[in-house]
Formats: structure tokens, sequence, C-alpha cells
């Protein structure tokens, strides 16, 4: 097993310390998920940590689609790199190909122009009781000029062509590697490319950028009560829905899991917050009809958490609270939209509730309750 750098003892106990934390937190044991949690244990990766931190601060479940959208964001990284050091490789030995080629017309060439001039010279000495030989060397020249230059071109072609196709595989590697297999839509690798590029466009204009967090409400029972085909239809039908109401530079991306995200530049809390219930209207009125027996197996209904970007703040502070948002909309009863300021506002009045006394309330000896504090 490899340890991280770590000495023996420790990854042995770090590998008994990740078991019995996948236990506690239900975690189907699979290699894949073993590595999440070794890894998370041995604090070898600091970004996965504070995206498993920030899920289990929030009571989210880690089941089987939360597990693989952790490991392919952070490790599918290394079959993507070894791809594009094979493709680097091959352009690279074509174009070493058409060096050398170059290089080597280039000898061919002087040659050539050395027998046209030998020839030149001979011409203007009159002396032509070579000139049976002469002629012959040149036109030997002129030809083998013709099958350098002949294979020179076809090598050329061929080397464009093959660098043509090169590029493409790495658009397409590109494009892959940014897209939600199952959904088509961006993936989770594309929406933090595109969240740290519109903060620091919003932080050049000054101009606010917000984000929408949205998770399918019990998604598990569509899995548990019809089957994984049927979930599956569920996640390509909410990406769907996200497509035809996302618009402009807004930009859709599956967060992971069940869970989406909806990044809306130039967007101010309030107008995102007004998005967001609209959206959520136009999901819940669509039902599901299952594609194996035809049958309707419900309506979809999301919870959206909404928070904006503050400028110079990391942006996991920024998920964070969309993602404690979400958390709020989902403890209300779901099907709802919770801002950031909602959360405040939740918090400072459950802090009231505390910490003020119950209005003309008594103890039991009649005097006036004390106050309570936090």
């Amino acid at each position: 097993m490899h340890t991280y750098g770590l000495r023996h003892e420790h990854a042995e106990e770090h590998s008994k310390l990740a078991l019995d934390l996948m236990a506690q937190l239900g975690v189907i044991p699979h290699p894949d998920n073993f590595l999440i949690f070794y890894s998370y244990l041995a604090g070898t990766n600091p970004d996965m940590n504070q995206t498993i931190d920030i899920l289990r601060s929030n009571h989210r479940a880690f089941d089987e689609l939360q597990c693989k959208a952790i490991h392919d964001r952070f490790f599918s990284t290394e079959r993507e790199r070894k791809i594009t050091e094979q493709i680097t490789t091959e352009l690279r030995r074509q174009l070493n190909n058409a060096l050398n080629n170059v290089k080597k017309i280039g000898v061919d060439t002087t040659k050539y122009a050395e027998a046209l001039d030998h020839f030149c010279d001979y011409i203007s000495s009159k002396d032509f009781s070579n000139l049976e030989q002469s002629l012959h060397t040149l036109v030997g020249a002129t030809r083998q000029m013709e099958d350098v230059s002949h294979v020179f071109g076809q090598s050329l072609d061929s080397s464009s062509t093959e660098i043509s196709r090169l590029r493409q595989d790495l658009a397409k590697m590109r494009h892959e590697a940014m897209t939600d297999g199952l959904t088509g839509i961006a993936n989770r690798k594309a929406f933090d490319e595109k969240l740290r590029e519109e903060a620091m466009t919003a932080m050049e204009s000054g101009k606010p950028v917000s984000l929408l967090i949205l998770d399918i409400d019990h998604f598990k029972s569509f899995n548990d009560n019809h089957g994984h085909q049927v979930g599956d239809q569920v996640l390509r039908l909410m990406a769907e829905a996200l497509e035809r109401n996302v618009k402009g530079q807004d930009f859709a991306a599956r967060y992971g899991g069940e869970e989406f995200a909806i990044i809306l530049p130039q967007t101010t809390l309030g107008c995102a917050k007004q998005a967001a219930n609209m959206l959520r209207h136009n999901v819940e009125t669509h039902n599901i009809v299952s594609k194996s027996n035809q049958k309707k197996v419900g309506r979809i209904t999301v919870s959206i958490g909404v928070a904006t970007f503050r400028f110079g703040e990391p942006l996991a502070r920024l998920i964070e609270r969309a993602d404690d948002a979400l958390y709020l909309a989902k403890s209300r009863g779901r099907n709802q939209v919770a801002s950031e300021r909602d959360v405040e506002r939740d918090a400072q009045h459950r802090k009231d509730q505390i910490i003020s006394p119950a209005k003309g309330s008594k103890s039991a000896d009649g005097k006036p309750a004390k106050q309570r504090c936090a």
C-alpha cells in the first residue's frame, strides 16, 4: 500500500482510523472510498479535507454518488495527466520528424545547387568533351532532388495531419475533463475554474457575482424505490431543466452527487434569490415518468441556497455560505430557497430567543424570570 510518505506505524494507524470513520459515516467499503478517507486522515490533500469538513459540518450523507464525486474531483487528474503526457510526447515526435526532414532537404538542396553551379561553369568553359557525363550528373541530381522533395512533401502532409489530429485529441480530452459524463453539463472541475474566473472578473469590475447551490429533494428515495436507472434519469432531467432556464453568461454545473450549482455574474443577492425561486418553480412543474414502464414516479423538487461573493474572500467561504443557506432551505421543509441573509436572520432569531426573557414570564415564586444568557 502506498503510505504517502508516512512511517509504517502511522500508515497502519491511519488505515484503521479510515475504516472506523467510514463505518461511522456509513460509507460503502470500496477501495476508492478508502483512498478518500485514508488521505483525509493523513492530511495529504488540504482542498479535499476542506470539502469533506464542510459536508460533515452540514450533516451531508457520504453516499455512493457523493463519494464518487469526491474521488472524481480529487483523484482522477492523474489519468488526465498521463493522457496529456502521451499526446504531448507524440506531438513532440511529429515535430522532430518535420525538423529532421527540413534539415535533410536543406542538405540535399545545397548539393543540388552545387551540381547546378558545376554544370553552369562547365557550359561557360565551352569544353563539351564530357557533356554527356555532366548532363548525366545533373539529371541524377535533379531526380534525387525531386525524390527528396516528394518524400518531404508527403512527410509534411503526414505530420500536418497527425498534428491536427493530436490537437483535436487535446481539445476532446479537455472537453471530456470538464464535462459530467452522466448529464452532459459542466462538472465540478469546470465549475471551480469558472468560479475563480468570475470572482477575478468581479473584483476587477466591482460588479457582484452570486452562487446558487441546488439539491434534489429526497433523491435517495428515487434510487431506493425505483432503482438507479430512474435516479440517473432524474439527474439528466435536472440538468436539462438547468440548461433551459440558465441563459447568457450564467453557468450551470453538476456540483456532485445530486447537487448542482449555478454561477450568476453581475447579479446581486436579491436578484439571485428571485432567479432561484423562478428555477425552483419551473422544476417542480415536471413529473417524472419511468422510461422502463412509462409509470409516473413523482415530481422533482429542489432546495436552493444563495450567496454572493465578497471581494477578496476565499472561494471556499462563498461555497460554504451557499451550502449553509441550502441546509436552511432543506430544514424548513425542502422545495424552498434560502439566502445567506436568511441564515444570518435565522441565527439572530435563535440567539434572541436564547438571551431574551419571555415576555411577562415569571418564575415559580411569582418573581420575574431571570434572563437566560447564551
